[in-house]
């Protein structure tokens, strides 16, 4: 029998402490203060533990502005130790933590002011997050743990910087499914008036230390990270705002180990808006993704594969437009590209870019190289207007895809200032793309890119290339795909192909989709609880 039970701000404590499966506590409308600790807390599939908010706001006390002196302090001691300067390693000082817990819902809360983590789970399993509202934070949800798994984010929204119109753009995208095209990026700070390395900067890649006085560390954080959990992260439609980075994975597991981390993840349906570094980041090593039908808006790079070993990528069916430059005039971290590849980087599966719409300003990649990478079928225009871009800084693969090796050097040499063109040897293949780009693809094949045959040059006939709208990159013209086959990982092979199949993110009024991963039908979570408690008798 379900126990419904009720809590404010003088009681929480006692009443978290009490918690047993099939219990549901409802904070009643108050601020809560901070932090809030659930510790060896279980649940069961059956008999989940949940915890909802009824107006209730878990008050982390502070702004942003109050914990940038802090921030930038504790990253020059990171410094100063020899190690990346961040506060990633406070992670764990969070406003609500879970920690040896199972089977838990938590839902309908409001985050303010949890700085620097607005969520901490620490060796969790079977752990629902549902709409969340979270304000401020360096880390909206962090989870860390090698048991760690069976996590579902859904329709949670983050807005870090609250000096933006963040706001604005997320009731549209509730309300509308588009961002509201209307408002100025320029009145957005961390996209517009903060430089890249003020946040992110070190001496290796800037040749900066922390500048305690004008430095903005605090937002260097994600609205998910990860560090080497197991993986099994289903998130979805969620809306991710005015933030440094989006979703974020890490697996520095130990070389016999490190397969068992950072497996099946399902990143779907949600939007990226005004993201300054990375939507999307997987480092060190990962396997079997699938992120679909999500919405890129303003993404300085929408796609950061720095793996070091992965296989058995499938990324379709998104959407993205890239129109506005972020940073302050000078900032040389302003200009980005769709997918950030490492130096080096070994495969053991393919990385599969399929059927996905794209309206840019730069290149798909600039420099280096990856493995078993298959970019087929995609639609992608250019802004081509006065200041967007220009022919040369928005070639598909850097600007120096002209270069050649001189006496003594080897394509490789050259890979730090183009993406590679070793594709037989890599196993890359670009085929069946629609690419609006003067260069793409005769006079890229003249330059040593073997792009398929079966590649189209522009212009994409784009219904409307209004930013921010979906609606808009559906084509009025059908233009024909390239059927293939798709690896899954555990051997066998599912077509890609059909009637009428084309090109882009959508087929006719549709969005494209494959069958979806195996584990996902399988996914064991509770379902939504919206019923509220019974009437008392």
């Amino acid at each position: 029998m379900s126990r419904w039970l009720h809590t404010n701000p003088d009681r929480i404590y006692d009443d978290i402490r009490s918690l047993r499966p099939d219990a549901t506590l409802t904070l009643e409308g108050g601020r809560y203060a901070t932090p809030l600790v659930l510790s060896s807390v279980s649940g069961s599939q059956q008999q989940p533990v949940v915890i909802r908010g009824n107006g209730a706001v878990i008050d982390g006390g502070g702004t942003y502005e109050d914990y940038r002196e802090t921030a930038n302090r504790l990253s020059a001691v990171q410094e100063a130790n020899g190690r990346f300067p961040g506060i990633y390693y406070l992670a764990d000082n969070a406003a609500l933590v879970l920690r040896n817990c199972q089977w838990i819902v938590i839902e309908d809360l409001n985050f303010e002011g949890c700085w620097p983590t607005a969520i901490y789970l620490d060796n969790c399993q079977h752990i629902t997050l549902r709409r969340l509202h979270i304000r401020g934070s360096t880390i909206a949800i962090g989870a860390a743990g090698p048991y760690t798994r069976h996590l579902l984010i859904e329709a949670c929204d983050w807005i870090q910087d609250l000096q933006s119109h963040g706001e604005a753009d997320l009731a549209a995208i509730r309300k509308t499914g588009a961002v509201n095209a209307g408002l100025d990026p320029g009145d957005c700070r961390l996209w517009r008036e903060i430089s890249w390395s003020q946040v992110h900067g070190n001496i290796e890649d800037t040749n900066s230390r922390v500048n305690v006085e004008t430095d903005e560390r605090g937002f260097d954080g994600d609205f998910f990270r990860a560090w080497t959990i197991a993986g099994y992260v289903v998130l979805r439609n969620n809306v991710i705002l005015d933030a440094f980075n989006g979703i974020h994975f890490f697996n520095d597991a130990s070389d016999s180990t490190v397969e068992d981390f950072c497996r099946n993840i399902v990143i779907e349906n949600n939007w990226f808006v005004r993201i300054r570094d990375n939507a999307l980041e997987a480092e060190d090593y990962a396997w079997n993704w699938t992120v679909r039908g999500n919405r890129f808006v303003d993404c300085y790079m929408p796609f950061s594969l720095e793996m070091r070993r992965s296989g058995y990528f499938y990324i379709y069916g998104n959407l993205g437009w890239n129109q506005h430059r972020p940073g302050p005039d000078g900032d040389d971290r302003n200009f980005g590209q769709l997918f950030k590849f490492p130096k080096q980087h070994e495969a053991v599966g393919p990385h599969y870019v399929f059927n996905n719409s794209w309206m840019l300003r730069g290149p798909i990649s600039k420099r280096n190289r990856i493995r078993q990478f298959h970019h087929l079928n995609n639609a992608i225009g250019y802004y081509g207007a006065a200041g967007l871009s220009t022919l040369q800084d928005s070639v598909p693969f850097g600007t120096g895809w002209q270069s050649t090796p001189k006496e003594g050097q080897d394509e490789t040499s050259l890979e730090g200032e183009h993406f590679t063109r070793l594709w037989q040897e890599l196993d890359i293949r670009f085929d069946g793309d629609l690419i609006d780009h003067k260069y793409f693809p005769h006079l890229l094949r003249d330059a040593g890119y073997p792009i398929g045959v079966d590649a189209n040059p522009g212009p994409v006939p784009f219904r409307s290339s209004d930013f921010g709208r979906p609606e808009g990159l559906k084509l009025t013209a059908q233009v024909p795909a390239v059927p293939f086959q798709m690896k899954l990982p555990d051997g066998r092979k599912q077509a890609v192909a059909g009637p009428n199949y084309a090109v882009g993110a959508w087929q006719g009024e549709s969005p494209f989709t494959v069958k979806e991963p195996m584990f996902y039908g399988h996914w064991l979570y509770p379902e939504p609880y919206g019923k509220g408690e019974p009437a008392e008798s």
